[in-house]
């Protein structure tokens, strides 16, 4: 073989182990066995006993610990060093009642749930007095009871699912309640919020609702408390029907200190939103509320006022950035005055615009397609976590992307070894924590590799 022979399959050769090579390592990236391009699993937590019934399943959170509440317990698990997920207590409630409400933005040492009883026929309300009607505080570390306190419900109406209660710092606020279980209003009317202080329980002030209003959602704020309010509207009649109108929902907001009253407006200036919309308090610092006139967050729009209760530009679901999922927690992030969202649209399959948008004017920051669809994405300081799923057609997440919150340049792309199983995601101490959706696995966590 000449020289320039024995050259050229040299060369032919090292071309062909260059591609080899990158063929493999591409497929090693991929699939996470390659260091510095991968996301793997750290640990699993013990799974859920199984169950039919998800009413009431939510997940957090809070400081070290991850917390899943179900209607029959409260279970915290450990996250710190060493923890791995170690199941650190459960709290049952008594007797025949279940879980039916909880505070996610306690601070990091007192979880704040709510339990009672429940009507034995689908229409039937609990017995008068009863329903969601006890709150109870648990130290997070250990699930200690550390105070309870009585709910006023006037009719038994059972609050499971909604905002009645929050907390935020150490203050813990609670709505009592003056609806029939038809949501009418009645003769009896206990319309106020009480806060008390998140760790002991003691008192702290009591605020009655404005003539004719009701609480509808309640969140605690850095500076106020805000709630949606039922206002308006009529007594029910002897069958409790009618009582709901020409009711309408304000939004206002009181003092954090003494619950005076600081202000309060209807939620849309232009058009009246009844008592049918679907309303969710998605931010207090700022104040943005998410609502579906038509009772489903298929079709809505985010409404945001500012600190003096003015209201600002609205954000539709749908735009020219696509279709925001509402209805999925995990599709939105809020950070100081921005809004980042995974914005849909199809064409041959799914895909995702990650837009960025300013809440004081209404207007698109940045927007960023994705190479991929979004499943989820997270904010935490200035950077935009973003779950994908490999195919258009495909629900699977396998790929970490990480985004700079300030102008949308991906920073970081990562992929998992393992399969990810969860329908609520966070992140804690630089490891995404997967939550699942209720009954089988609780938290599974993940790190770089």
């Amino acid at each position: 073989m000449s020289g320039r022979t024995l050259a050229k399959a040299l060369t032919t050769t090292a071309v062909i182990l260059a591609v080899v090579g990158s063929i493999t390592a591409w497929m090693l990236s991929y699939q996470g066995y390659l260091p510095g391009d991968a996301m793997v699993r750290t640990w699993t937590a013990a799974k859920d006993r199984p169950t039919d019934d998800t009413q009431a399943n939510d997940t957090w959170v809070v400081g070290d610990v991850a917390v899943r509440s179900r209607f029959d317990a409260v279970t915290g698990f450990g996250l710190a060093k060493g923890q791995d997920g170690r199941k650190l207590w459960e709290y049952v409630p008594p007797g025949r009642t279940r879980i039916c409400g909880s505070a996610e933005h306690a601070d990091a040492s007192v979880l704040l749930v709510a339990y009672g009883e429940e009507g034995g026929e689908a229409l039937k309300p609990a017995p008068r007095g009863k329903g969601c009607a006890t709150v109870i505080a648990l130290d997070l570390k250990d699930g200690r009871e550390l105070w309870t306190a009585q709910r006023k419900v006037t009719t038994g109406r059972f609050d499971e699912g909604s905002q009645f209660m929050d907390a935020g710092g150490d203050l813990a606020v609670v709505s009592h309640d003056h609806r029939d279980a038809r949501m009418g209003r009645t003769k009896d009317d206990h319309a106020s919020l009480r806060a008390v202080d998140l760790r002991t329980g003691k008192p702290r002030w009591t605020a009655a609702m404005p003539a004719s209003c009701g609480t509808h959602r309640v969140a605690v704020g850095k500076e106020q408390v805000v709630a949606v309010l039922e206002c308006g509207g009529k007594e029910a009649d002897e069958y409790g029907y009618g009582g709901t109108d020409g009711a309408e929902l304000h939004v206002a907001a009181f003092d954090r200190a003494t619950g005076a009253l600081n202000w309060k407006n209807p939620m849309d200036a232009r058009l009246p939103v009844d008592l049918r919309a679907m309303v969710s308090i998605t931010s207090t610092d700022p104040l943005v509320l998410m609502v579906g006139r038509d009772g489903s967050l298929d079709k809505g729009t985010y409404l945001s006022f500012g600190q003096d209760g003015r209201p600002r530009p609205r954000i539709d679901f749908d735009g020219d950035h696509g279709t925001i999922d509402a209805a999925d927690p995990t599709q939105t992030a809020i950070v100081g005055e921005r809004m980042y969202a995974l914005a849909g649209w199809w064409q041959k399959g799914e895909h995702h615009n990650l837009i960025a948008l300013d809440l004081t004017t209404g207007e698109t920051v940045w927007k960023e397609e994705l190479d991929e669809p979004g499943a989820a994405l997270l904010a935490r300081g200035d950077r935009i976590t973003v779950l994908g799923e490999w195919s258009t057609q495909s629900s699977a997440i396998t790929d970490l992307f990480v985004f700079d919150a300030g102008d949308g340049e991906e920073l970081d792309e990562r992929h998992f070894r393992d399969e990810v199983t969860g329908s609520r995601f966070y992140e804690h101490q630089g490891r995404l924590i997967a939550a699942g959706a209720g009954g089988g696995l609780t938290f599974t966590a993940y790190e770089r590799w």
